[in-house]
């Protein structure tokens, strides 16, 4: 019996005349496992399936993986190699609470289309809660939103992609499954009128963040965006300001500066001169406080928005500052910084700027958001069609 010899960890290889199949061995956990096939190519891919379900931490029986178990391994496996914001880390693992608890039972390559179907249908109903199964279960027992159900479905077909590469699963089925209708009203996008903006930029003249709510009201900033804004982004000489980064919190509840949300959202806006004789008026004012505390002044990022020590915002702190400001404009209900986004995005389509202009002044690579919160709201623009129709009709006039 003639072994084939392999690299360290690597398993062994050898042919068995009795059996007229080569076989193939390696330890995995301190316990012997052992492959067989045919031909010797065919018994070395087999074995090097085997080590590498072993190296991604898949149990070596992979025939009983459930979907519980898949999600467990895919969360802590491949969810933190990949580069996402911690926003969207929380919101796959909350869809891997829900998906836990709807489809955690089922046997991996049981899984069928209807069985996704069935449980997203399912959260299109209020449910009761149910115990928590190791640190899992369901978070709430609201029906789910449409955009919940597209984030549910997303995340069981990115970690079933994950295992079909990996050849745990033939097919990606949630990939195949279609969204149920639901009665959950989908949020439109709330503003302000421009009445309504008025009062605020009255109310918040010679306040502390002023700057910051001009610059998210007429440029459309999202509130991490205008947050990690430094003095450096600022061309106060071609009046334009460059977004390429924004403030992040982490699951911890600590902020950073990291990426924009998107690749898209990194860009250049063109300022008017309210913003910039704004922003200027701020900068004196935040050197004249650094001057007055001296060394408790720590600004090391030259951040435009800072805390009262120079450190980066916190987003509390800001929605405080933000609702002291509503509270004295006399505008009622109940408003988030974030809003004034979406009033810029209103008042933008209300004036009849094109979607394509108002997509990139906000930095969305696409216009399905836009089209979905604003669409009642966007005025029609001149196109070709029209054109050519006055051409056409003149053309023709002139011919008679």
């Amino acid at each position: 019996m003639a072994i084939s010899r392999r690299g360290r960890g690597e398993g062994a290889l050898f042919y068995r005349k009795d059996r007229n199949r080569w076989i193939g061995r390696i330890d995995v956990d301190g316990i012997p496992r052992t492959v067989s096939a045919k031909t010797k190519t065919e018994a070395r891919y087999k074995l090097d399936q085997l080590r590498r379900s072993a190296d991604d931490g898949i149990p070596v029986a992979s025939g009983t993986l459930s979907v519980a178990d898949l999600l467990e391994i895919w969360e802590t496996k491949a969810l933190p190699n990949r580069d996402l914001s911690p926003s969207r880390l929380v919101s796959h693992r909350w869809a891997v609470n829900v998906l836990t608890d709807e489809l955690g039972a089922v046997k991996l390559r049981s899984l069928t289309i209807d069985d996704v179907e069935a449980a997203l249908t399912r959260r299109t109903h209020t449910i009761d809660t149910a115990p928590r199964r190791k640190g899992r279960g369901r978070t709430t027992g609201s029906a789910l939103s449409r955009n919940s159900l597209i984030k549910l479905r997303s995340t069981l077909s990115q970690a079933l992609t994950w295992a079909q590469r990996r050849n745990l699963v033939a097919r990606n089925v949630a990939a195949l499954a279609e969204l149920p209708t639901t009665d959950t009203p989908e949020r439109t996008g709330k503003s302000l009128t421009a009445a309504q903006a008025r009062q605020l930029l009255t109310a918040a003249d010679g306040t502390g963040l002023e700057a910051m709510w001009i610059l998210m009201l007429y440029l459309g900033l999202r509130p991490g965006e205008a947050a990690g804004l430094a003095w450096a982004d600022i061309d106060f000489d071609n009046a334009t300001i460059h977004i390429w980064r924004a403030r992040k919190t982490n699951s911890d509840g600590s902020v950073t500066i990291g990426d924009t949300k998107t690749a898209g959202s990194i860009r250049t806006l063109e300022a008017p001169d309210v913003v910039l004789r704004t922003l200027q008026q701020h900068r004196q004012r935040q050197q004249e406080y650094a001057t007055t505390i001296g060394s408790m002044w720590s600004n090391d990022g030259d951040l435009v928005f800072t805390s009262p020590t120079g450190k980066l915002t916190d987003p509390k702190a800001v929605r405080t500052e933000f609702n002291r400001v509503i509270t004295g404009s006399g505008i009622d209900g109940h408003w988030t910084p974030n809003l004034l986004r979406h009033t810029a995005a209103s008042l933008m389509a209300d004036a009849g700027l094109p979607i394509e202009q108002v997509a990139d002044q906000l930095g969305h690579k696409d216009l399905r958001m836009l089209q979905k919160h604003y669409r009642h709201r966007i005025k029609p623009t001149i196109g070709g069609a029209h054109v050519l129709s006055e051409v056409l009709d003149r053309d023709q006039l002139s011919d008679q």
